[in-house]
């Protein structure tokens, strides 16, 4: 905790003499009794209600029993998952979120950094844990990862952000790489990256409750392919190429049906009655694509198309202008050519050759030639069909390692997609089982036992990742993350709507949290307006409530009754409650 301890002696510092600088331009000398006096009475009623806003003064007193004392010691001799977490106003979250972490994964490292617009501190959560021995706590501030790292790893400029949409991401993504740096650094392997609203769990096969079909390797009888396809959320319909015998013809589909079988391999049905086969053309296309560029000329990496259609990337080698490598370039395509059209929807996906409109070629990097190999179907069926029930306390690195040693590592990490499910507002009566003492620790105040009611699945866009971080070069975490869906390109495979990780096919999944009006609005970042939105709250509380869990959670018991409940009173102390935190005051007190 030296970091942390150094970072609050400066913050409290630079209070401190802004406090001091204020008194100086503002008060008279013959005021300075009755304006400290109005001063000292405005901070005791501060402390009193908003006691989370003042980080230096929440020292909670940990009594360390036997209980704790032989877990810790326990803790060390056994292998642990790391997280990174970017928090805003969480603290009401928090507790939840580490308890049910440490329990189910095991998590064993944890690295929080605190959002400049946060108006509390969550250090006083952290130290319960840190004191305990049970975790390793880090709580970091902008000065900590906002830095480029020059070539040679030695540090560079400090990293301006920008108080907007693009600058909130381009936190999250320097925050992500430099998080799992310092982790690798420490010799961790597993870094789990996901938000404080958000939960990795089993993926279960419900039989009672609706899932999309597992996907098929060709077209059932009667079923037209469409190849190349793209879905046009705007308009409900997929858009695609069906192999015809004169020549590839495109084709639209009405309305579809149901969302829930838009997958590679799957088949969905329209308004209209018709069905068509979805190719998995990623899986189609790996199979004549090429390592090394056929001839000489310019290579592309991190390809995008920016909003313009324009094609854009990294270059090197670049043998007709002599670009410098790496340096970031845009140029025109005809999307309308022949050679080219059906390469638009995959041109993320490398190992082929383009053209511009000057007739110059370019070569895309093959990028996934790094990706994990995905499970065949079947294998991936009979993995979900073996996953532990939630009485059996197995965690998710038990399962990763028993998975990886039976289909090999490969199949496993670098990299771990999670397809995102979506929990509503609708709210159940805790079962039983997850009910410990009356009066002690309420099973209401916990979101995993509050909300069972989920949307639809396979239809939440894009997921999130848990890296293994000892198979990462150093230098692919030194750059800014690629954003917080699929931070690392060369590892992690590119996500789009129809290629976010596939829901059947995958072991585990995270829950994401709507929580109540109140809890949605209680963070005030940059997307304000959004956040205070009762229409927008609604829609997604809607698309929240399609079907709801047949099975139960036990974690919360099971945690009571390892922790003992005196222990786990006071690490889950304050979850699930909101308190009011004043926005203004906050500003003017912090600046």
């Amino acid at each position: 905790m030296k970091r942390q301890s150094r970072h609050l002696r400066s913050r409290s510092m630079h209070r401190d003499n802004k406090f001091l600088l204020l008194l100086h331009n503002n008060i008279s000398l013959g005021r300075l009794f009755f304006s400290g006096s109005v001063l000292y009475l405005l901070l005791v009623v501060v402390l009193v209600n908003h006691l989370s806003l003042l980080p230096s003064l929440n020292n909670i007193h940990i009594s360390i029993d036997k209980t704790l004392h032989e877990l810790a010691a326990d803790n060390k001799h056994k292998e642990g998952a790391s997280a990174c977490l970017l928090v805003n106003d969480e603290n009401p979250r928090l507790p939840e979120w580490i308890a049910y972490h440490y329990h189910t994964l095991p998590l064993r490292s944890l690295t929080v950094a605190v959002d400049p617009l946060s108006r509390s501190s969550p250090l006083g959560i952290l130290r319960r844990w840190n004191d305990t021995g049970l975790m390793e706590m880090q709580l970091w501030n902008d000065d900590d990862y906002l830095y480029e790292i020059a070539a040679n790893g030695a540090e560079k400029k400090r990293i301006k952000v920008t108080p907007d949409v693009h600058g909130h991401r381009m936190r999250q993504n320097h925050f992500i790489n430099k998080c799992m740096l310092d982790f690798k650094r420490r010799n961790k392997q597993w870094v789990l990256l996901i938000d404080v609203d958000e939960y990795i769990t089993f993926n279960w096969i419900d039989d009672n409750n609706q899932e999309p079909d597992f996907p098929v390797e060709k077209a059932p009888d009667g079923i037209p392919t469409l190849m190349d396809w793209t879905w046009d959320s705007s308009e409900g319909v997929i858009e695609g190429w069906i192999d015809t015998l004169s020549s590839p013809t495109k084709v639209a589909t009405g309305s579809l049906v149901s969302q829930m079988q838009i997958q590679p391999g799957g088949v969905v049905t329209d308004s209209t009655g018709d069905s068509y086969y979805l190719r998995d053309d990623r899986a189609v296309r790996d199979l004549d694509a090429l390592d090394q560029p056929p001839e000489p000329m310019p290579i592309l990496k991190y390809v995008m198309a920016d909003s313009d259609d324009k094609l854009c990337g990294e270059i090197f080698n670049d043998v007709y202008d002599e670009k410098w490598d790496e340096l970031w370039v845009c140029f025109e395509v005809d999307w309308e050519a022949p050679e080219n059209e059906q390469k638009k929807t995959n041109i993320f996906h490398g190992g082929y050759v383009v053209e511009d409109l000057q007739q110059r070629k370019y070569f895309l990097e093959k990028e996934q030639a790094l990706w994990p190999k995905r499970l065949a179907v079947e294998d991936a069926k009979d993995a979900r069909e073996r996953l532990p029930r939630v009485d059996e306390r197995k965690t998710i690195l038990d399962v990763v390692k028993e998975e990886s040693n039976r289909h090999g590592y490969e199949t496993m990490g670098p990299c771990i997609m999670m397809p995102r499910l979506r929990y509503g507002s609708f709210e159940v009566q805790p079962e039983a089982a997850t009910v410990v003492t009356p009066g002690e620790i309420d099973p209401k105040n916990f979101v995993t036992l509050r909300y069972r009611w989920h949307g639809a699945k396979g239809v939440y866009v894009y997921g999130k990742t848990m890296i293994d971080v000892s198979q990462i070069p150093t230098e692919e975490l030194q750059v800014e993350a690629e954003n917080v869906h699929a931070p690392l390109c060369h590892y992690c495979p590119r996500q789009e709507w129809y290629y976010s990780p596939q829901y059947v096919t995958s072991l585990f999944r995270v829950n994401h949290y709507l929580d109540s009006f109140e809890a949605y609005t209680y963070r005030k970042d940059i997307r304000v307006e959004l956040r205070q939105s009762v229409d927008r709250y609604n829609t997604l509380a809607k698309e929240g409530n399609h079907s709801m869990d047949t099975e139960g959670s036990h974690w919360l018991q099971e945690f009571v009754q390892d922790m003992g409940s005196e222990n786990a009173k006071m690490l889950l102390a304050g979850a699930g409650i909101f308190p009011r935190l004043d926005w203004s005051l906050w500003k003017i007190l912090w600046g």
